[in-house]
């Protein structure tokens, strides 16, 4: 059935292990969405993240606790509370915000930005030929990831393929069904922001922003 495993370094001693859970789903054949519809000129639309979620932090303990030598207990001006709890932020799940979409139809890929960030898991879902291009300052960059960022000197292209930086989810759709897909998400209290298109190209992925075309 597949799978994955975690890169935890530094956290589990010699003779630690865990254990996980999983669930397994079934879905009829015809109602796969591959991604393969995908073509230039479809919409991005991406859903926020709660925060660092569960991945990138092996390079998160080491920026905040080895190179910044900080404590759970911090406060942070900008988190408007303390690093722990900021970072302890339970994952935002997805399904209820994108479940009435599928069954609608309205949806031609769908991507969890987890580990491996925009540049790891936006090409699973693109058919050879066109390139995802993503506009970094079209939502807003939660204050952690700015913090991240500053704290460790990282560079910008290495916190995009760590970390889901403000969006955990990306749909995309067709051009013809982006407000109708909007309407649907904001009718149900959910935010979405439009951050990039489609294109003709052989490079996967490509991020806009300042901190990319400078």
């Amino acid at each position: 059935l597949g799978g994955e495993t975690a890169e935890m370094a530094g956290f589990y001693d010699n003779d630690d292990y865990d254990v996980a859970g999983f669930a397994v789903g079934i879905v009829d054949r015809p109602k796969l969405i591959t991604g393969e519809s995908i073509k230039a000129g479809d919409v991005i639309l991406g859903l926020p993240s709660s925060g660092v979620h569960s991945n990138g932090f092996s390079l998160v303990r080491k920026i905040v606790f080895d190179h910044k030598q900080l404590s759970m207990d911090t406060k942070i001006p900008e988190f408007g509370k303390t690093l722990g709890e900021e970072l302890l932020t339970p994952t935002r799940l997805y399904p209820k915000a994108v479940l009435p979409l599928i069954e609608q139809e309205l949806v031609k890929g769908m991507v969890h930005i987890t580990g491996g960030g925009f540049y790891e898991n936006i090409p699973r879902v693109l058919p050879k030929g066109v390139t995802a291009e993503v506009d970094v300052t079209t939502w807003p960059r939660l204050p952690v990831f700015t913090k991240l960022q500053e704290w460790g000197n990282v560079a910008w292209p290495e916190m995009y393929r760590t970390f889901n930086m403000g969006i955990g989810m990306i749909v995309i759709v067709d051009q013809k069904d982006v407000e109708t897909v909007k309407e649907n998400l904001s009718s149900r209290g959910e935010t979405v922001y439009e951050i990039g298109r489609i294109v003709n190209g052989e490079g996967p992925v490509v991020l806009k922003g300042a901190e990319f075309d400078a």
